[in-house]
């Protein structure tokens, strides 16, 4: 179960300010909206066990961050990658 983290203003600006001279990885990906439940292209930065989102990569201010600590991923083969297409475009 994943515990609440409280940040001040000041000190997620400067993560921020951190993650983008520091990230180890960075892009843009698709995420749905809590409202609407649409799917928004949005600017994200992986920062140590943080993964902070922007609207664009100009944004100054994160629209949010998620904790990962505690988390992992696993690969997940699709139909498509198995019989041997290209799943890039997917």
């Amino acid at each position: 179960m994943q515990k609440a983290i409280r940040f001040n203003e000041n000190q997620l600006l400067y993560l921020a300010n951190k993650s983008r001279q520091e990230n180890t990885m960075a892009g843009f990906l698709h995420k749905k909206s809590s409202d609407t439940g649409k799917w928004q292209l949005r600017y994200f930065i992986l920062y140590q066990n943080l993964l902070l989102y922007f609207e664009n990569d100009q944004s100054v201010r994160p629209s949010g961050v998620a904790l990962l600590e505690g988390s992992y991923c696993e690969r997940v083969l699709t139909p498509a990658a198995v019989k041997g297409k290209d799943t890039e475009k997917q």
